[in-house]
């Protein structure tokens, strides 16, 4: 229903508590409120959005600890919350009512990114955002120099698919066949045909003297 995308749990261009925000992504064909859902950890942090948060079908918002984009790194954010991201391992858990929308657990870098100055993104909303190797380290500039992609897609790069060309190699065989070789026909002689035998130049002739 609702799929957390971005983290900004380190920011360098200015202290955590003024540049930590995560953002969110709605893949449904209907507009979702978050008002009155609960932002949480697995600890003691948790926050109520006290006020309508409408997202758009396919749209995203930015939820930041700091809303000022003059003194939070330069993030316009859609809504400010209470609470802390560590910059080790921690988590984001949305909660509507008794129900968990979404949760990330970031590891410390044991199988999610664990940067500094950018934020984590998701390759893509249609992934399992649980899964560490889902998210990538974001390469593009924002705001006061650190790395992110708030409130837009994220700049993940695109998994390139690899095309095996099969070589295939037709082996022809040649069939070698003898043929036989035609036999020159002996002429039967007539019986009444008298065969004489004659040696010339050391090749013997064969003639027929017909007898009368």
């Amino acid at each position: 229903k609702i799929v957390i995308t971005e983290i900004m749990q380190n920011p360098a261009a200015v202290l955590d508590t003024n540049g930590e925000w995560f953002e969110v992504y709605n893949p449904s064909t209907e507009a979702v409120n978050l008002k009155d859902w609960v932002i949480k950890d697995d600890d003691s942090d948790t926050h109520s959005i006290s006020s309508d948060v409408w997202i758009a079908p396919g749209g995203y918002k930015v939820l930041c600890r700091n809303s000022d984009s003059d003194s939070n790194g330069g993030v316009a954010c859609d809504y400010k919350y209470t609470g802390a991201l560590s910059n080790s391992a921690d988590e984001i858990i949305l909660m509507e009512g008794a129900i968990e929308i979404d949760a990330v657990r970031y590891d410390d870098g044991a199988t999610f990114p664990d940067p500094t100055g950018a934020s984590m993104a998701l390759k893509s909303p249609s992934l399992d955002n649980s899964g560490g190797s889902n998210w990538c380290t974001s390469k593009t500039p924002f705001g006061d120099g650190d790395l992110g992609t708030p409130g837009v897609a994220n700049d993940c790069p695109t998994p390139t698919s690899t095309t095996m060309t099969t070589m295939s190699t037709t082996s022809t065989t040649t069939t070698s066949t003898t043929l036989p070789i035609p036999q020159e026909e002996i002429p039967e002689f007539p019986t009444t045909a008298i065969p004489v035998i004659l040696a010339v130049g050391g090749c013997l002739l064969m003639q027929r003297f017909k007898s009368n």
